[in-house]
């Protein structure tokens, strides 16, 4: 999952470099991952879900915001650099937190989870100050782009303790009802028009970068639903991190679009600030999801699981951080600030060095 994760980021630009069809890539992407799962669902090498009237009818709202997502990541992509994305990406837990709370049945963040949003969010600001080079048409894509996987955090959320699907079952369902819209949309952009042409005098870099796509994409689909039924979440939380500054070093590493150094260091200062945050536990008397969702996930029990025995807000008592996390926040800060006024450090201090 890491080596799929912190890849398929960086190779989705590389593939748009080459081939600037998002919907099409996509389609490829779709279709390879549930080609893959029914060959090996024919050989009896696996089992899947069958496609049923009803679960296709309850996940389809999941497909289309899974399908929304996507289209967005690649328009951002498109029109920003990796870092960028991977910055709009870390900042989801501020808007997911509102909608935990409201949809949930979550507790409001802590202090600490406060301070690292707002860290990641100081970050942000900071590298838009210094890159003004940022056209209003990527800031307009990463914008939309974060709000869509906000949208689709809470509502998967929601919605996957409600239809039973094995964790092929999910990759079946999700790629292939999504690859549906990918043709409808790469009709309408008018894809198709020279296809022909690009097919014909397209370099073999491009047939090798939608390829390694259309592998890693079936990896990230089928992993990322099986890694979160092995490991806690704070471990996958974690694990998806490292994921992220794997792909700021590869992208700055093969890509020629990319930040600079300073804000390369800030976008790896806000995805450690990210680190800090801490899942809310769900309020007295509320589902909680996540159990749910692992009950499902393991084949146990999926009876509902009601926070009973918790406490209502008011009376959980604010938690502490401990000296490692007051030291890790006090260095933080005290990184984004030297790394924001780095020049000015230079300049004053230069003379007297």
């Amino acid at each position: 999952y890491a080596l799929c994760s912190s890849t398929l980021l960086v190779a989705n630009k590389w593939a748009l470099e080459l081939f600037p069809k998002p919907n099409l890539l996509m389609f490829f992407q779709f279709f390879t991952s549930w080609a893959v799962v029914a060959v090996m669902a024919g050989t009896g090498l696996v089992v899947t879900d069958p496609l049923e009237k009803e679960k296709v009818r309850r996940f389809f709202p999941v497909v289309l915001i899974f399908y929304a997502v996507l289209w967005a990541n690649l328009k951002a992509l498109d029109a920003l650099s990796v870092d960028l994305v991977i910055l709009f990406r870390s900042l989801t837990p501020f808007a997911i937190s509102f909608g935990d709370y409201m949809f949930l049945g979550r507790m409001m963040p802590s202090l600490q989870s406060w301070f690292s949003l707002g860290a990641m969010s100081l970050c942000t600001a900071f590298i838009f100050v210094r890159e003004p080079h940022i056209s209003g048409n990527g800031l307009l894509w990463g914008v939309l782009y974060y709000f869509i996987l906000a949208v689709d955090m809470v509502y998967l959320k929601k919605i996957i303790s409600d239809v039973k699907l094995t964790t092929f079952g999910r990759v079946v369902y999700t790629n292939l009802l999504a690859a549906g819209p990918a043709i409808v949309l790469a009709i309408a952009f008018g894809e198709f028009n020279d296809i022909a042409a690009t097919l014909a005098t397209a370099p073999p870099q491009m047939y090798a970068a939608v390829l390694v796509t259309c592998i890693l994409g079936f990896g990230m689909s089928y992993l990322s639903w099986a890694l979160r039924a092995k490991v806690s979440a704070l471990t996958f939380v974690v694990i998806g991190i490292l994921c992220k500054i794997g792909s700021v070093i590869i992208n700055a590493t093969f890509l020629s679009k990319h930040l600079t150094i300073q804000s390369m260091i800030l976008v790896c200062l806000g995805i450690m600030a990210s680190t800090l945050y801490e899942q809310p536990d769900a309020r007295k008397g509320q589902v909680d999801v996540n159990k749910v969702e692992a009950k499902n996930e393991s084949g146990g029990s999926v009876a509902v699981d009601i926070a009973a025995e918790g406490k209502d807000e008011a009376e959980v008592p604010a938690p502490r951080a401990n000296h490692p996390k007051r030291a890790l926040m006090v260095s933080l800060i005290a990184a984004i600030c030297v790394v924001q006024f780095w020049e000015k450090i230079v300049a004053v201090s230069g003379p007297t060095l």
